[in-house]
């Protein structure tokens, strides 16, 4: 299968921008959202709770970028807020850093966790990045 990337033809030649990238930015915009934590492959209770898969996907389709996301929503917070919230940023992200044109951005809400158990996974490094 071929490398996914979104590309732009641009005055002085072709932007390109690879997939990973993409995903790279995606989850860092989603992680500045209160109330929000990605779901993670990998051990600890995120990685079981996220079943191994990854928290952002991400498909090029032309000249558009399809953004799938799968989250968990700290109890206390309006999931439909949060998940709204992670739309518009996810999407603002993309479309100012790279300036990729954003189709869909898909949020798949699989769990809310209580604010202690954040507590506990923050302390412990688990749902941090590396």
């Amino acid at each position: 299968m071929a490398e996914q990337r979104w590309e732009t033809p641009q005055p002085l030649g072709l932007v390109a921008v690879r997939q990973e990238v993409l995903t790279s930015i995606a989850a860092r915009a989603m992680e500045g959202v209160e109330g929000v934590r990605p779901l993670r492959g990998g051990g600890g209770i995120i990685g079981i709770l996220s079943g191994g898969e990854d928290a952002v996907q991400i498909t090029v389709r032309g000249d558009r970028v399809d953004v799938e996301l799968r989250i968990a929503v700290v109890l206390g917070y309006s999931v439909h807020s949060v998940a709204r919230a992670v739309q518009r940023r996810v999407r603002e992200e993309l479309e100012g850093v790279v300036g990729a044109t954003v189709g869909r951005v898909d949020v798949d809400v699989r769990h809310v966790i209580p604010p202690a158990e954040v507590l506990m996974l923050d302390e412990r490094g688990e749902d941090a990045e590396g």
